[in-house]
């Protein structure tokens, strides 16, 4: 029986997307668009979810890439601004899913940036602990950081539920006896990354994808 739901973060409780603020500081969608894809890589998104000093990872960067280096700045100094919103919808599931009596945890690949963006929606309050990468040093898929999980709040394996947007974090859970759901993905087009999930939006316009979702974990749950 599954009493115990684990969720990511990035685009299952929240969407952030940084051509939000360079599409203004670089005149275009476009450009934020080629600069979030050729600039900001993977590998070192990573280096600040692994949680390496944070100020040292951005001068390396621009270091790498001098021409842009007031823009790689505001990584740092305007990474709230990112924040699009919580995803339409997923505040409503997890207070159903508090009220029918299941435990809500949150695991995170996220630099300590996260604790800035958890200031500013509510939907965090709904979750009882939660375990960031950047904290321990550790990120999904290892599966040390699913253990500390487990181990941080007492939780069985056999128990739980993990929704994540990966397939890679997903397998690495469920070889670990978690039960999982691949979160789907989301497109959202240009005007709405801009302009930010309202409270509105997010509460009466669900994406059909996240609204397929929500009957699939009833499915799953409420048998």
């Amino acid at each position: 029986m599954i009493r115990n739901i684990i969720f990511d973060y990035g685009s299952v409780l929240i969407r952030t997307d940084c051509r939000r603020v360079y599409t203004e500081v670089l005149g275009s969608w476009e450009k934020a668009d080629w600069f979030r894809t050729n600039i900001i890589t993977p590998e070192w998104v990573h280096r600040l979810d692994m949680g390496e000093d944070y100020a040292t990872c951005i001068k390396d960067l621009q270091a790498q890439h001098p021409d842009y280096a007031d823009a790689i700045a505001l990584w740092d100094s305007r990474f709230t601004d990112f924040l699009v919103g919580e995803m339409p919808g997923m505040r409503k599931v997890l207070v159903r899913l508090r009220i029918d009596g299941y435990h809500l945890y949150g695991l995170s690949n996220f630099s300590h940036k996260i604790y800035d963006i958890q200031k500013m929606v509510t939907i965090f309050h709904n979750l009882e602990g939660q375990i960031i990468s950047s904290d321990i040093h550790i990120t999904k898929p290892d599966f040390r950081i699913f253990k500390l999980l487990l181990a941080k709040y007492n939780l069985n394996p056999e128990e739980c539920l993990f929704i994540d947007d990966r397939t890679v974090n997903t397998d690495a859970a469920r070889q670990l006896g978690i039960s999982t759901m691949t979160f789907p993905e989301v497109p959202f087009t240009q005007k709405q990354i801009l302009d930010g999930f309202t409270k509105e939006y997010s509460d009466n316009t669900i994406p059909p994808q996240i609204a397929s979702f929500e009957k699939t974990l009833e499915r799953n749950l409420y048998v």
